[in-house]
């Protein structure tokens, strides 16, 4: 009886001894298991939804064979060639029926595609993409600012790139350029040697008939598959390019937003169709003609866009298409983004340069057996370019344009100003700056006599002010660069119901906090205010809600006065706000129109008292209540935060001012849609780079045990225990096992 209990005792001890090392293997293996495989498919899935979040140089971008080879080569020397050099596509054939000479039958278009694959097997496999976007007028170079076009001539030879395109914004903003309504950007964009251009919606600044003419001046063509003039289609939608064995699809996108974002009276008739539909449409129509897609989209990514109307929301419908097999690079534009090295979707990208032609783009991808692939973005900036010798006779075109311009615009307004007058892109659409108060101002001295009826106060909109004025000597060319739109004063009759309608509409953007403080996203509708009117607000309302109270000046008491809501003021403004521009729908109506708003300014510099332009406090839209007695209440921000002289600081005790910059600062990255610099300014180019959020997937439940495996003393997955827990008890086991059996022996 005893050797039978001993014996099923070393048995079953045994079995449990050994299971319990086994059960140790298996658990081991298993751990390894999850954290090698779900782990990499976590790794895979976010890498395929984000994008790279640490832009690196264009250098780092391409690799160690790029270093090398930008180490070695020497600067190139442009010689004065003829002025048409490389100004021609090769072959251009046209996806719709507005075809010209250039277009290439579709039997030539196929046979040319069919050889392709057999060339790429013996030829390089390396490509490129020249692009750039919203150069807004900048032909001139400036050192460290601008590369200007005779030196982007020179770097498209050195290049030899397959494509050299445009994403919209050329014509419009360098007050050199504007003299011409676009014309000098024309030739020299000509002489650059484009292939085609989007049409973006500072492309109407001058009027549709003057777009129309600049587009019979370019060579190349000029494209938009979403813009109709009285129904039909305004401009080619797009076109075919082939280039070094390949055949380039590209298709032009214009945003939606032109009809609030270039002044109405040039989109008379102008409407604008729906971009991804457009897009997808003329895709289908080339699927099997190209080789590979180039979507000109002047959409941006500025969070303030309508999604459906952003370039990257453009980007990501398109690359989840599985009929379009081919690459698709999307050259964006409008929001004046800098990305180091686009954004990719799969195989595509999305890239953007910034704006004011301080970087080129430059896409590269290899072809490989008649596929491509390794589809990459970098920027090639300003001082990667420090070396490289203009090209001499659009250079000497250049220069004339320039000397033409600056004689025309030579007069002194200010002989030795003391005041820096801030303007910068990123101030003034968040906040009050002394530069918005000074046009508001003059808008409103021009309004006491300039009108049939006195102006009660003046406003414009922040995205009209595009450079700031720097001590020293000021001429009309400095206010022209402030205000390059060549708008008029104008003056309409608006209810005081309308009137807070207007500064709930100016206030409505976007809050986002930066280094810890609260602020207003850039808004190129915030209206900038005279000395006739106070805005008290709260950022922190939902928009709508956030105009605690109007005050406007009584003249004859020298008083404030709560704004009546019956009565009709007269408002001084610009034709493009008074025009229903930047959404301000409640402006529109009869209006009387005065002479250009650069007159304007320049008048009133030339008299005004300048030193109360010499502050730091805001005096006219102020965060929070206006103070009435001990019952003065002031809303203080969400968050206390230290102070940011580029940003609004709050007010913590009722009635305080809140400073804002008179100096100008390195902005914040925000997404805005309209900037441009000014000629021969001194300020500093903003520069933005964008830097995506890595997405994080939800873990599984099996995720999760691993994870606490790893952050809690290396613990088995659902057991609780350790491996030196499991090891010690099944050896026990085996050990009782044993004596067990010895046991047996000896009964």
């Amino acid at each position: 009886m005893k050797q039978t209990v001993f014996r099923w005792v070393a048995v079953f001890a045994l079995i449990l001894g050994f299971c319990g090392i086994v059960t140790l293997g298996t658990a081991h293996a298993e751990t390894t298991d999850v954290t090698d495989s779900e782990s990499n498919q976590a790794v895979e899935m976010i890498a395929a939804d984000t994008v790279e979040a640490t832009p690196t140089s264009a250098d780092e971008m391409n690799g160690d064979n790029t270093n090398h080879e930008r180490a070695t080569e020497q600067p190139v020397v442009a010689e004065d060639e003829g002025m048409m050099e490389e100004s021609q596509p090769e072959a251009v054939a046209e996806s719709t029926d507005l075809q010209d000479e250039n277009t290439v039958p579709q039997e030539e278009m196929t046979a040319t595609k069919s050889d392709t694959v057999v060339q790429n097997e013996a030829q390089s496999t390396t490509h490129t993409i020249l692009h750039t976007n919203d150069i807004h007028g900048r032909m001139i170079e400036e050192n460290d600012r601008v590369i200007g076009m005779a030196k982007l001539k020179t770097l498209k030879k050195q290049q030899k790139p397959d494509l050299m395109v445009d994403a919209g914004d050329a014509f419009q903003g360098l007050p050199v350029s504007n003299l011409s309504k676009g014309e000098e950007m024309a030739k020299a964009m000509n002489e650059v040697g484009y292939d085609a251009m989007a049409v973006g919606n500072h492309e109407f600044d001058f009027g549709y008939d003057q777009l129309k003419k600049l587009e019979g001046i370019l060579n190349f063509p000029l494209l938009s598959a979403n813009v109709y003039k009285d129904g039909k289609l305004a401009f080619k939608p797009s076109t075919v390019v082939n280039k070094n064995g390949l055949n380039y699809g590209i298709i032009g996108v214009t945003t939606p937003e032109t009809a609030t974002k270039t002044s109405p009276e040039g989109i008379v008739g102008v409407t604008f169709a729906d971009p991804l539909e457009s897009v997808k449409r003329e895709m289908t129509k080339l699927n099997n003609q190209v080789d590979a897609f180039v979507v000109l989209s002047h959409l941006g990514i500025d969070p303030s866009t309508q999604q459906k109307w952003r370039g990257d929301y453009l980007m990501q419908q398109l690359n989840a298409v599985k009929d379009f097999k081919h690459p698709i690079v999307v050259i964006d534009g409008h929001s004046h983004t800098v990305l180091e090295q686009g954004q990719t979707f799969g195989k595509d990208v999305l890239a953007q340069t910034g704006t004011a032609l301080a970087n080129v783009g430059k896409v590269t991808f290899d072809v490989k057996d008649g596929q491509l692939s390794n589809v990459k973005a970098a920027l090639i900036n300003v001082k990667d370019v420090g070396d490289l010798t203009p090209n001499a006779a659009l250079k000497k075109q250049l220069d004339k344009a320039n000397a033409d311009y600056l004689e025309a615009t030579s007069e002194v307004i200010i002989p030795n100003n003391k005041i820096h007058f801030n303007g910068e892109r990123d101030d003034v659409r968040t906040q009050e700056t002394n530069l918005g108060n000074a046009v508001a101002d003059a808008m409103e001295a021009y309004g006491q006599h300039g009108f049939s009826t006195p102006s009660d106060f003046a406003v414009t909109n922040s995205g009209g002010i595009r450079a700031s004025i720097a001590p020293g000597t000021v001429k009309l060319s400095d206010i022209i660069t402030v205000l390059p739109f060549g708008n008029t004063i104008a003056q309409i009759k608006v209810t005081g119901e309308n009137v807070l309608k207007a500064f709930e509409h100016s206030l409505s953007a976007p809050t986002q906090t930066i280094d810890g403080k609260t602020q207003f996203t850039a808004n190129g509708g915030l209206l900038q205010i005279s000395n006739g009117v106070r805005v008290y607000y709260d950022m922190n309302k939902a928009p709508g809600q956030r105009v605690n109270e109007v005050q406007v000046l009584n003249r004859k008491t020298g008083q404030y006065e709560p704004l009546d809501l019956t009565r009709v003021y007269n408002v001084a403004t610009n034709d493009f706000t008074a025009s229903g521009g930047d959404g301000f729908d409640m402006f529109g109506g009869p209006r009387e129109e005065g002479v250009s708003l650069d007159k304007v300014m320049a008048d009133y510099l030339k008299t005004a008292d300048l030193s109360q332009y010499d502050t730091t406090e805001p005096q006219r839209m102020i965060m929070g209540q206006p103070v009435k007695g001990e019952d003065a209440v002031t809303t203080p921000p969400a968050t206390e935060v230290p102070n940011n002289p580029t940003q609004t600081p709050q007010p913590t005790v009722p009635g305080e001012v809140i400073p804002f910059p008179t100096t100008p600062e390195q902005p914040a990255v925000t997404g805005d849609n309209d900037v441009v610099a000014a000629a021969m300014s001194t300020t500093d180019m903003p520069h933005k780079s964008l830097q995506a959020n890595v997405v994080h997937m939800p873990m599984t439940l099996q995720e999760q045990s691993v994870m606490m495996a790893g952050n809690d003393g290396d613990m088995l997955p659902a057991t609780g225990g350790t491996p030196a827990d499991t090891t010690a008890l099944g050896y026990l086991c085996i050990g009782v096992g044993l004596y067990a059996m010895r046991r047996k022996r000896v009964a």
